[in-house]
């Protein structure tokens, strides 16, 4: 009898640990992102630096869900490295009170780094949404079009066009080889065909291809195994098929760049990637590369 009680308390014991694993790992990220700062905003605006130039670029990581607290200050000192070198002036912030009209028109383009969660107010978002249509540029990078915008309907189908549904998980951060598809576009202009790689590789409901949306590179799935492997419940398969993984398109007059690479610090130190952030910003702030007009991808005008 004691046998079969010690048998049955070491079993509950083992589902007990079973649960707390699993709970780690499905509800844990959950409470983290209802918790941590989900309605927190800003509403007194940042005072911008003087001597802004001409060109200048606005650089936004606040994090109201899950925060790339490595990646983030990383990816802020190449965008400022690639300023200096440019002749631009950057300005990094967290205040999501820079959106508004007024200090959103000093910026040629703005750069959602790593930016999480549902991060402005009705206000904020109308003045962004006006400054992008208006002929502004973005460029957001990866969780910047992860599932924790889902609250903005705008954001996650039309200007990232495509709904996260996954990342590769045990690995996280498998090698796989990024395929260029597309050399005009200064972000890949340069690059080779291929390129392999480390990160954390996001997966989407859909390819924005269907909408129209230009893609500039693709994840070669024959390179790594798209899946995300839980403890005790499994494996999910996130495989697309056709799987972009950098891509553009045209907000009414607006620049709207995605890459949902660069999840590690380390990133921000390839080579094949700060020439495609560089190449990004630069198309996003209408300096090089094509324009859009009235929704639509258009050759530049020769100056």
């Amino acid at each position: 009898m004691k046998k079969i009680v010690k048998r049955t308390l070491l079993g509950i014991l083992a589902v007990v640990g079973l649960l707390v694993i699993v709970a780690a790992v499905f509800i844990g990220p959950s409470i983290y992102r209802a918790t941590v700062g989900l309605h927190r905003y800003e509403t007194e605006a940042p005072t911008l630096p003087d001597g802004l130039k001409d060109t200048a670029i606005l650089i936004f990581s606040k994090t109201n869900g899950f925060r790339h607290e490595e990646a983030i200050p990383a990816a802020n000192a190449a965008f400022a490295k690639i300023a200096e070198r440019r002749g631009w002036s950057v300005f990094a912030t967290e205040n999501a009170a820079v959106f508004n009209p007024e200090q959103l028109k000093r910026f040629k383009a703005v750069v959602w780094n790593n930016a999480s969660g549902d991060v402005l107010t009705e206000a904020q978002r109308e003045a962004f949404k006006s400054y992008l249509e208006s002929g502004g540029g973005y460029v957001g990078i990866h969780a910047a079009g992860d599932n924790s915008h889902h609250a903005w309907a705008w954001y996650t189908d039309t200007l990232i066009g495509a709904h996260f549904i996954g990342h590769t998980l045990n690995p996280q951060f498998p090698q796989a080889t990024v395929r260029i598809e597309d050399h005009a576009n200064p972000a890949t202009q340069g690059l080779g065909d291929s390129w392999t790689r480390n990160d954390e590789w996001y997966s989407f409901d859909a390819s924005p291809r269907a909408k129209g949306y230009h893609v500039l590179a693709t994840l070669d799935e024959a390179t790594y195994k798209p899946v995300m492997r839980f403890p005790v419940i499994g494996a999910r398969d996130i495989h697309m098929g056709d799987h972009p993984i950098v891509w553009l398109h045209c907000v009414g007059s607006g620049r709207a760049f995605y890459s949902a690479m660069g999840h590690q610090a380390s990133a921000y130190a390839e080579p094949e990637y700060l020439h495609l952030l560089e190449g990004a910003m630069a198309w996003a702030a209408g300096l090089e590369g094509t324009t859009c007009v009235d929704g639509h991808e258009v050759a530049r005008q020769a100056q």
